[in-house]
């Protein structure tokens, strides 16, 4: 973000805050994909949207058309603009933003400040203190992709930290927005943080590799690409009703140790595959649990000779079950016909002995 300020800097002490307004009207400096879902929710919330800066021009303006607001030539002008200003930039351009602005030295005792960093706190606003602004941080756990992802904002988690007189109106703020706002414990957004890369990325890097290992089984790029989409989206459906435990499938939940050994002797020939593959249904395993599925826990951590594996390669060269819930699991049209159970809060069989998908 650049920008010329020619105001001169005022040196000011931290004066006391006064009222925001509310409905509090609204302004943006950045108008890229979280800038653009927040103001068109906001908008629709009721609050209006009076300003955005970014250091596109274009874009800004793009956005304020679409938002009813005016594009502000500074984030100064912005700022001045509205009750409470959105710093919706890259992280690492916020503490940068605020410096800009703090040194022109505007008297912001009735304005809030705040971004939407998951990784970074108040202190990257700090030198806006003594502007008398209120500082905060509002960061909604869910993956933004502009002003058609407004809808993704219901429901969503929303994590505050504020000054103490900023906590209300921000709380207030994410609930108008469908929300649900929560507090981190100190010192722990590093955690917070690496969940959200977790939730809001990794699944699409698993999507990637499962298409392309549809595409060397044959299948046209297209299919291969919504194909894995479609079943992801299936969890996620089953998960979001019955929990993450209860809705697996597929042969770890199985104890099926043929077919996991039959993906491994797939797989040797894509060793980073092979490797997501294995951490990923080591996790799968410990989801499940292990009683029951010792086999599959001592192929995956590289146990042969006598062990698991050698068993497993036997019995997959004479066609035999690895066990009998194996016999008992159900095809996939049989597993389309069977309902996922209501949650329950009992553990888990080692073996079910049915499984609605076979994957």
């Amino acid at each position: 973000m650049t920008e010329t300020v020619t105001a001169p800097r005022v040196e000011m002490a931290a004066p006391s805050a006064t009222p925001l307004g509310w409905p509090a009207t609204i302004a943006f400096v950045g108008a890229g994909r979280a800038g653009g879902a927040l103001s068109a929710a906001l908008t629709a919330a009721g609050h209006p949207v009076t300003a955005i800066a970014s250091r596109d021009p274009a874009r800004a303006g793009l956005l304020a058309a679409r938002v009813g607001a005016r594009p502000a030539p500074t984030p100064v002008a912005a700022i001045l603009a509205a009750d409470l200003t959105f710093l919706t930039v890259p992280d690492a351009a916020i503490a940068g933003v605020a410096a800009l602005v703090a040194e022109s030295g505007p008297d912001l005792r009735s304005r809030a400040v705040l971004h939407c960093s998951a990784s970074l706190g108040l202190e990257a606003l700090a030198a806006l203190r003594p502007t008398g602004a209120r500082l905060g941080c509002l960061h909604p756990f869910q993956a933004l992709a502009g002003a058609e992802s407004a809808p993704l904002l219901q429901g969503a988690v929303m994590a505050i930290e504020a000054d103490p007189a900023l906590e209300a109106p921000l709380r207030r703020l994410a609930e108008e927005l469908g929300g649900r706002p929560i507090e981190l414990a100190p010192g722990t957004r590093a955690l917070y943080h690496a969940a959200a890369v977790l939730a809001g990325n990794a699944p699409l890097a698993l999507l990637s590799a499962a298409s392309e290992l549809l595409v060397a089984a044959g299948l046209e790029p297209e299919i291969a690409e919504q194909g894995p989409l479609a079943l992801l989206e299936g969890a996620l459906a089953n998960a979001r009703r019955v929990g993450p435990r209860a809705a697996l499938t597929g042969p770890v939940v199985r104890g099926d140790t043929v077919t996991v050994a039959a993906h491994l002797e797939a797989l040797k020939e894509r060793p980073d595959t092979a490797s997501l593959y294995r951490a990923l249904t080591q996790a799968i395993l410990l989801l499940a649990g292990e009683e029951g599925r010792e086999e599959i826990s001592d192929m995956l951590n590289g146990h042969r000779g006598g062990g698991a594996e050698l068993r497993a390669e036997r019995r997959l060269c004479t066609g035999g079950s690895s066990n009998a819930a194996e016999q008992r699991a159900p095809s996939a049209s049989q597993g389309a016909r069977t309902p996922v159970p209501e949650r329950s809060t009992s553990p888990a069989p080692p073996h079910p002995t049915e499984d609605p998908t076979c994957r």
